[in-house]
């Protein structure tokens, strides 16, 4: 059952967020979803070095400049993303906004930053019993990425 906590970050997950890839589980993937022009939700998977806190109100997405997450952010802003792991589990939703990329940012990259407007909590109900979040979505690289280094994008 989620409960809503405003439209600031809590503690956890600004900390996490602040600290980079540094503050995640190596490998955590971070669900966005953004509204297609057709009023779908468009879902895709964002590693933690592609979203950090600017500060407890702002959210700074990376995310390739022609992708259609990207283009839907550009055309109507709405965006929600989804931070689950054994520790947290919360629902960002905010509005998107073009911001020029940070120095070394990799050619065919798009900067966004993100306002929040509303944070969700979600932790198991009492009808749920004693349900509890094991792990969120996790991922492995077979080799290291090397475009990444010392930029907004390096995990």
């Amino acid at each position: 059952m989620s409960k809503e906590l405003g439209n600031e970050l809590p503690d956890d997950l600004y900390r996490a967020l602040s600290a980079g890839a540094a503050g995640a589980a190596a490998g955590t993937a971070i669900v966005v979803s953004t509204i297609d022009a057709e009023g779908w939700a468009h879902p895709a998977l964002l590693s933690a070095g592609e979203v950090s806190a600017r500060d407890r109100h702002t959210l700074r997405t990376v995310t390739y400049a022609d992708s259609r997450t990207t283009a839907n952010m550009r055309a109507n802003g709405k965006v929600t993303l989804i931070f689950v792991d054994e520790r947290m589990t919360y629902y960002v939703k905010g509005t998107a906004a073009e911001a020029p990329s940070p120095a070394g940012t990799p050619e065919g990259f798009a900067t966004m930053d993100v306002t929040v407007h509303q944070v969700l909590a979600d932790a198991a109900g009492p009808s749920e019993g004693s349900a509890t979040i094991t792990s969120g979505i996790t991922f492995a690289r077979a080799q290291p990425l090397t475009h990444n280094k010392g930029t907004a994008l390096d995990p």
